[in-house]
């Protein structure tokens, strides 16, 4: 009979990086880590090479340890600078080498494959592999990270393929497709569009950038606050709508609390609020609020909003408002058409580049596992069709609403039930909480097998 591994995490990101890590250190335990890809822990977020891809948030808010808040500065001191200020913006590519450095030291097992289907039988969950091999586990974890954007409106299948169209903005072939003086065009105005534009400056790019979303905002900058003792909102303290929240949000930006730290405050109970919400207020956040939240909160740091400040000033960047129509291949790049109101605005481009974010619509990505997953039962889109549905601590609900079978998640995914799950002071809380509920499984499942 072939091995059977305690815990398979499929994925090898930042999710997957800190549940091997925690697994390790806290709870000695071993796992196998199941992802294709050459260089683990980076996932997509922190693949970039580029130095002035930074932090969205400064050094001190991204300990990779749920109970060690000075982890990652003391290693930036060890191993990069000991005089470096744990106030500083970190470019990503430095915080993926201190993943990297992490996933080392848990020294999971990494199959370098990928899942194409997920047969449970009994007590043990049989992974096939792409080329026919299985993989058998006690508990699995799903640690899938970020998929590709959504297909943009008005796109034919001619021009999803079109060298002038780029959907995977983050393929490293990209900056060297665009010469230095190309104009270009960016759908959305959020973090990975700021980090485009930064990734093209720093390659030479001299010419005009410019983005197209529906509102037209930027995210925020970060910029000296003070940190409350108390969130501005706290869970129970009013009726879970909307409007309640805004009410006390408004009355304490009224007393003079800045709205930075209004914000910052929430961060550790954001999650229950949104739980707190009946679904038809989750709806309307959706739908009226969720951009402005954006921008107030996934903010920028300074010396990248300097730096669009000063292109915005000099018209070398530009930000437009509209809804995209269509796309129309020239002999030498694109004819982009917006509509904004009643008003049609046409931009002639060399290039095209996708910043809308990743797909949260699960059921719409390509991962054959999560295909078989949703066609098997075993799973089912969480809130809005957004990531998967999951109990308190992670386990997967399948469609007859019952968790059945020993599959979590944690990360991206949990946005399905969650309202914050991308950021590393959420996953870090997720990792650290999983690894203790697995370690417990495993320990009496070890304490049976022992009466047996």
């Amino acid at each position: 009979m072939s091995e059977i591994h305690d815990t398979a995490i499929i994925g090898a990101g930042a999710s997957a990086t800190l549940l091997a890590w925690n697994l390790r250190h806290r709870h000695d335990r071993n796992c196998v880590v199941i992802d294709p890809t050459q260089q683990p822990a980076l996932g997509l977020a922190y693949r970039t090479r580029s130095i002035d891809n930074l932090l969205n948030v400064p050094a001190s808010g991204m300990s990779a340890l749920a109970d060690d808040c000075r982890h990652f500065t003391e290693w930036l001191q060890k191993k990069i600078d000991p005089a470096i200020d744990r106030d500083a913006f970190i470019p990503r590519a430095i915080y993926g080498l201190y993943l990297q450095d992490l996933f080392r030291q848990a020294a999971p097992l990494h199959a370098r494959t990928r899942v194409m289907s997920c047969m449970p039988d009994n007590d043990i969950i049989t992974l096939r592999l792409e080329g026919g091999r299985c993989l058998s586990a006690r508990q699995i974890v799903l640690a899938l990270g970020h998929f590709s954007p959504p297909l943009l409106p008005g796109l034919s299948t001619e021009l999803i393929h079109n060298r002038h169209y780029h959907h995977q903005v983050w393929d490293s072939h990209v900056p060297d497709a665009i010469a230095s003086t190309d104009p270009v065009l960016l759908i959305g105005s959020g973090l990975t569009a700021i980090d485009q534009i930064m990734q093209l400056r720093a390659a030479g790019h001299t010419g005009r950038i410019m983005i197209v979303s529906r509102h037209a905002r930027l995210p925020q900058r970060h910029d000296a606050t003070p940190k409350l003792d108390t969130p501005v909102i706290t869970p129970g303290s009013c009726v879970p709508r909307c409007t309640a929240y805004l009410h006390q949000f408004n009355a304490m930006m009224k007393r003079g609390i800045p709205w930075r730290a209004c914000i910052d405050s929430l961060r550790p109970v954001t999650n229950q609020l949104w739980t707190d919400l009946p679904q038809e207020e989750k709806a309307r956040f959706r739908r009226h609020l969720q951009r402005r939240w954006d921008v107030v909160r996934h903010r920028m740091a300074p010396r990248i909003a300097e730096a669009l400040d000063a292109g915005l000033a000099n018209g070398s960047l530009s930000l437009h408002a509209g809804h995209l129509q269509e796309i129309e291949a020239m002999t030498d790049g694109l004819r982009v058409m917006v509509r904004h109101g009643d008003r049609i605005d046409r931009f002639e481009v060399a290039h095209v580049l996708n910043c809308t974010g990743p797909n949260l619509h699960y059921d719409r990505v390509d991962s054959p596992l999560l295909h078989d997953l949703f066609a098997r039962g075993l799973a089912r889109p969480g809130q809005g069709g957004a990531g998967l549905d999951t109990t308190d601590d992670g386990q997967l609900l399948g469609e007859d609403n019952k968790a059945r079978l020993p599959l979590y998640t944690l990360g991206p995914a949990r946005q399905g039930t969650l309202f914050e799950s991308i950021a590393i002071p959420e996953i870090r809380s997720q990792a650290y909480d999983l690894a203790r509920l697995l370690n417990g499984r495993l320990a009496r499942i070890q304490l049976q097998d022992l009466c047996a």
